[in-house]
């Protein structure tokens, strides 16, 4: 069994975030950042630049000329989904495959992408701050990734007690390891220095009855309607319970949904470019 304290301990050895993405996440906070202060920083990481680059120029987006710019991709993306493309893409790099059997990487991060689109698509319907939606549905899950890195032996417990029990890889992880992915998650993101409503949002997308806030209810929505609709692989089968809590809190209307899923599935083929090689 794993301590909070010893995963805590253990995870002031994860690297930490380049400059660039970490001035990105801070300029979420910022309302005057702008094309030419995304522009100037990305110019200093050309693999973030090429990643997003590559969305851009994606035939999602039927651009008829190739996109050679960041300037050129705000034109294409929008500003907003830029910058949240430019954390996205520096964040999924600081996790490189291990080789390691057991845990499905490129699954994960389908996962992520769909819950990041999908939150977006739904903080976007609400008049939300999609940048921030964005990112905490992408990182939702980093614990996982976490556990998976530095605990994999332990972590293979847990995602095989939650397949031969048919339960939820965070209820398996509490019964095998004593913590979960949440914990791990939060104190990562801690680690990171991420906006406190994305380290609420990891810690409690479970456990949206403790009420931390909107960008937390809109994460734990996404999350389920991803897994209901099979996009990714989070490690386990089962769906989440659904908060009716954190729905009724959202004022969403499962009326409006089809259109909405439609949105986040055509955002999520574009978003995929960014896991693959």
């Amino acid at each position: 069994m794993l301590t909070l304290d010893q995963v805590t301990r253990t995870i002031q050895q994860v690297p930490s975030l380049s400059v660039v993405v970490m001035e990105t996440l801070a300029s979420f906070d910022m309302p005057h950042f702008e094309t030419a202060d995304l522009a100037k920083k990305l110019n200093q990481d050309q693999g973030l630049t090429a990643r997003v680059l590559r969305v851009a120029n994606s035939p999602f987006y039927g651009m008829s000329s190739k996109v050679g710019s960041v300037q050129e991709a705000v034109v294409v993306l929008g500003f907003h989904n830029v910058r949240s493309l430019v954390a996205a893409a520096g964040i999924i790099s600081q996790f490189p495959e291990t080789g390691l059997p057991g845990f499905d990487r490129t699954g994960f991060w389908q996962h992520g992408i769909g819950t990041a689109a999908c939150a977006q698509v739904l903080a976007k319907s609400l008049g939300q701050n999609q940048a921030l939606a964005f990112t905490a549905g992408l990182l939702h899950d980093i614990g996982k990734l976490a556990l998976d890195a530095y605990f994999h032996d332990d972590f293979q417990l847990a995602l095989a007690h939650s397949a031969d029990e048919d339960i939820t890889l965070l209820n398996a992880e509490s019964i095998t390891l004593g913590v979960d992915h949440t914990q791990v998650g939060h104190e990562l993101a801690r680690r990171w220095k991420f906006p406190a409503v994305i380290q609420l949002a990891i810690r409690d997308h479970h456990q949206p009855e403790r009420e931390s806030g909107t960008l937390t209810d809109l994460v734990h929505v996404a999350n389920v309607l991803c897994h209901a609709l099979d996009i990714g692989n989070a490690g386990y089968d089962l769906i989440p319970h659904l908060s009716s809590s954190a729905w009724s809190r959202l004022g969403l209307d499962w009326k409006t949904m089809p259109a909405l899923w439609t949105e986040t599935e055509q955002q999520y083929v574009g978003l995929s470019l960014l896991i693959s090689d």
